[in-house]
């Protein structure tokens, strides 16, 4: 078992295995980290833990100039799988999430169905024995009182509790609606045939209360992918209105009398990739990615980034307005349901409730914690994500602003003078390896020391 412990800590990290399946079987940690939006200190230590897990899976070979170039198999995520039981068991949990999750949300959404089965159900209960209590002395006394409403009552051969009309009548007295008034859920769908499926009614009421997730989940990743892939495309050399689109910049500030340097904002990149500054001769300031410009593979360039990436409002639900109006409506029904069963049960104080009603008496707290709570949520919520998307709003403006001072002509002069930094890209090919770990270590040696000895004839 802790055999199986330390497996599991040392297995390489899931973003590792995701980025060398997109960088090809032949990378070095630049092209890693390019691909996969990570440090190269990051991708350093992954293309290690990975090859380490992969054992004689994967070979490791050293290039004439040093560099280190790493061969992995064509399915690395199977051939991980099949040397490690931890990592089949993250595959396994990887494919299963996305189900489990579902199923999550959608027991959500039957919760809600199972509150206000069991509010109105006790509530029934409630009403029919008070009203079946009095019947019982209106026998034995001879006589019915006029003018009772059945609303709300209970004894245990005590005195009967009038509370006035209940709204549970609401829901179960109406012969001209079907029962429950659900019936309409599977049938309404106002959207075209070939529009994509809708959510699920159930997975909606999840929605509601909790959203549907930050679409901009990653971005930072995304983020130094992106600038990875712009340096590799530009000689390993950018400006700061190169970056700023790619990254969160300040609001864009012209320079006046004196040259705009306050690019504190490009350090974080810039660490991450190994990046250093270098200043210009007309004195401006240009970012210089040396240990990007190696690579091992065809796609040493990558798929062309995009000019900017944009942050995503956050929505406050991807479910139909149709839906929503739904789960707001049980969701009120079962906040109503709630407090009168809570007024019910409070003018009972001191009783022991028997059977069911005892335990919905001792689970009442939740039921009213559940019905408060699905509505304070998403308040909270609401409110929270109007601040959210307004800075959202303002970095995006800040980002189009750089890219508008980018593409306007204003800093070509600053661009021509980054271009003179630029390096090309180093290709490892096949035929520069002086070392691999799938071949015996003497006559490799034995095949150097006689070029290195024909290069010095």
């Amino acid at each position: 078992a802790s055999d199986s412990l330390s497996e599991a800590f040392e297995l390489p990290p899931d973003e590792i295995v995701e980025a060398v399946t997109k960088a090809g079987t032949r990378v070095t940690a630049a092209d890693v980290a390019a691909a996969g939006g990570l440090s190269l200190a990051e991708a350093r230590r992954g293309v290690v833990a990975l090859a380490a897990t992969l054992g004689a899976d994967a070979t490791l070979e050293v290039s004439k100039s040093g560099e280190l170039v790493y061969l992995f198999p064509s399915d690395v995520k199977a051939a991980l799988s099949k040397a490690s039981s931890a990592a089949a068991a993250r595959e396994a949990w990887n494919n299963a999430k996305p189900a489990v999750f579902t199923a999550l949300r959608i027991a959500f959404g039957v919760l809600l169905f199972v509150s206000i089965a069991v509010i109105y159900a006790a509530l029934f209960v409630i009403s029919t024995s008070g009203s079946s209590d009095r019947e019982d002395r209106d026998d034995r006394r001879g006589y019915r009182e006029e003018g009772g409403f059945g609303g709300g009552g209970f004894g245990f051969g005590g005195p009967t509790l009038y509370f006035g009309p209940s709204p549970f009548d609401l829901f179960f007295y109406r012969p001209y609606y079907s029962y429950g008034g659900y019936s309409s859920y599977d049938e309404w769908d106002p959207r075209p045939q070939d529009a994509p499926p809708q959510m699920g009614f159930l997975e909606s009421v999840y929605s509601f209360v909790f959203g549907d997730g930050d679409p901009n989940d990653g971005r930072e990743k995304r983020s130094l992918a992106a600038v990875a892939a712009t340096a590799r495309r530009n000689g390993g050399v950018l400006t700061a209105e190169q970056l700023a689109p790619l990254l969160d910049p300040p609001p864009y500030a012209p320079p006046s009398s004196t040259i705009n340097v306050n690019e504190s904002w490009v350090l974080g990149a810039l660490a991450r990739l190994n990046g250093r500054p270098e200043v210009a001769k007309d004195g401006q300031i240009v970012y210089v990615f040396d240990d990007l410009q190696t690579t091992a593979g065809e796609k040493g360039r990558g798929s062309k980034p995009p000019p900017i990436l944009e942050e995503q409002e956050i929505p406050f639900s991807l479910a139909d307005e149709g839906q929503l109006a739904m789960v707001v409506l049980l969701g009120v029904a079962n906040l109503l349901g709630a407090g009168y069963l809570g007024v019910q049960l409070a003018s009972l104080k001191g009783l022991l409730l028997p059977g069911w009603l005892g335990l919905v008496q001792t689970f009442y707290p939740a039921l009213l914690a559940y019905a408060v709570g699905f509505f304070a949520a998403p308040a909270i919520r609401y409110f929270g994500l109007n601040g959210t998307n307004s800075e959202i709003k303002e970095r995006n403006q800040a980002r189009n602003q750089w890219l508008n001072v980018l593409r306007s002509g204003e800093v070509d002069g600053k661009l021509a003078e980054a271009r003179t930094y630029r390096t090309s890209m180093r290709r490892i090919g096949e035929g520069d390896s002086v070392y691999s770990t799938d071949k015996e270590a003497a006559p490799q040696g034995a095949s150097n020391d006689l070029d290195d000895f024909d290069k010095r004839l």
